[in-house]
């Protein structure tokens, strides 16, 4: 047992005892005025049963008052319901009917504790909640359940579908956006989902967070796109890996060497031979503890096709958590010695968002993967900040762009930036990769900044290895 934890039950006990001892004495004082009058003529026997009853009376008291320090329904911050209490309202208003849930979210609450102080970050999280609730009440919701999730994070429920609530939840974020609190710039995101989507309020919670992530990424508030409940991508996943159920599909890149790199796309069947894409599975996979099972899984289907076909790089995103794994890499080993002709041709795509402090172990795992041949690709570079320190850092093959300077390579300051990464790689002898080149003149801007491989609709489609190979 930590020392917090004892010192709490010692202070209970103590409170406990405090609050009820002086019941316990009245109680005492009491019996013992009513039966003096009455000493020699009650038996002795009812004396030891009213002390016994006495005694489970108070024992029980105590109980009640101990017990009673963790039936807490609101936090102390933010004066909403804790999470605990707000999932059992959740659960319960789920079974009655459709029922919609909205996730409210303070985005830069870790950089107001840190400019301005916990004490005003705790204040911002507390009139947050308030002007959530005065916003709805000005749109005559009343008494709804709102609790305080996580970190900035406020969950929000309201009855019906989430159809009826998108529009509330955009004029909300829309009002609320770029707000400002003694000059504390506060800004705030949504996402929503509703019980059509998963009966199970783990899954509801868990999805809030996955679309947070999608909303940031494209601007919107909601996805539109039919969602698949989780349940079945559970099943699906699982069933998936047992039976290697996996569309396997691969994009040609162009590379300044004469080499073509392709570059393996993985969906899965869900049920009816629904195809499910990356985006939905991949937090399920990270969610079950399957990531090292599955890219392990993968791996060797593309070293399959790397036997089958002699020439080329072939390429997978993976985890970084499992290719720091002792036994993924004891798995890349066995693979390597049966397969000498794959050697340089593995190539490994990396990128994550979270900085791996454990610099020497990761450098040391990367140059082991190097020194068996396989070539080691840093992906998002230019807008993670974690690519930018490893490139620093460790000794790698290739770095690839962000699919944001594609699209945007028509504009003068993505170029700019982008002849400046592109220096800063060759100066450390490492080559550069840009995808989503899907038309002839961000190609050619591409080509005169010196990007060595270039991948897209424009280079090559989407297909199976043995038709690309017929092609190529």
């Amino acid at each position: 047992m930590l020392l917090p934890e004892a010192k709490e039950r010692e202070h209970r006990f103590k409170l406990a005892l405090r609050m009820g001892l002086p019941i316990f004495s009245l109680a005492v004082i009491l019996i013992f005025a009513r039966l003096s009058e009455y000493f020699n003529t009650i038996p002795i026997s009812f004396y030891v049963v009213a002390l016994v009853v006495l005694a489970v009376m108070i024992y029980y008291i105590f109980y009640l008052i101990y017990r009673g320090f963790d039936e807490r329904i609101t936090d102390p911050i933010t004066h909403t319901f804790t999470r605990e209490y707000l999932m059992g309202l959740f659960e319960k208003s789920i079974k009655k009917g459709p029922y919609t849930i909205i996730l409210i979210t303070v985005d830069n609450l870790h950089d107001i504790n840190q400019r301005y102080g916990t004490q005003n970050g705790d204040k911002v999280l507390y009139e947050t909640a308030h002007w959530i609730g005065d916003f709805l009440k000005s749109k005559g919701i009343q008494k709804f359940p709102i609790g305080h999730f996580k970190g900035g994070d406020f969950l929000i429920g309201l009855e019906g579908e989430k159809f009826e609530h998108k529009t509330l939840l955009e004029l909300m974020c829309l009002k609320f956006e770029q707000h400002c609190d003694d000059e504390m710039e506060i800004q705030i995101s949504g996402s929503i989902v509703d019980s059509g989507f998963s009966k199970n309020i783990n899954h509801l919670t868990e999805r809030l967070f996955e679309l947070q992530t999608e909303n940031r990424k494209t601007k919107t508030l909601y996805a539109d796109e039919t969602e698949i409940n989780p349940s079945e991508v559970e099943a699906s996943v699982i069933n998936a890996i047992k039976s290697r159920s996996f569309s396997i599909r691969y994009q040609s890149a162009a590379c300044k060497t004469g080499q073509t790199l392709y570059e393996m796309s993985v969906k899965l069947y869900g049920s009816n031979e629904k195809l499910i894409h990356q985006k939905v599975f991949i937090p399920v996979i990270n969610r079950l503890g399957l990531a090292r099972e599955f890219d392990t899984l993968m791996l060797e289907m593309m070293v399959e096709e790397c036997v089958k076909h002699e020439k080329g790089l072939f390429a997978l995103t993976l985890f970084p958590s499992t290719v720091r794994n002792a036994r993924f890499f004891e798995r890349v080993q066995v693979l390597f010695a049966n397969n000498k002709n794959i050697e340089g041709r593995i190539v490994f795509v990396l990128g994550e968002q979270e900085y791996y402090s454990n610099t020497s172990r990761f450098k040391e795992i990367l140059n082991s993967y190097r020194r068996m041949g396989v070539r080691i690709v840093l992906d998002r570079y230019g807008i993670y900040q974690t690519t930018l320190l490893y490139l620093k850092d460790y000794e790698v093959d290739m770095v690839r762009y962000d699919a944001h300077f594609s699209k945007h390579l028509k504009e003068k300051g993505a170029q700019s930036i982008l002849k400046g990464l592109d220096v800063a790689a060759k100066e450390l002898g490492v080559k550069t990769w840009m995808k989503m080149v899907e038309d002839e003149e961000t190609e050619t801007i591409a080509k005169a900044i010196g990007v060595d491989c270039l991948q897209g609709k424009l280079i090559g489609k989407i297909d199976t290895m043995d038709k690309l190979g017929e092609n190529g």
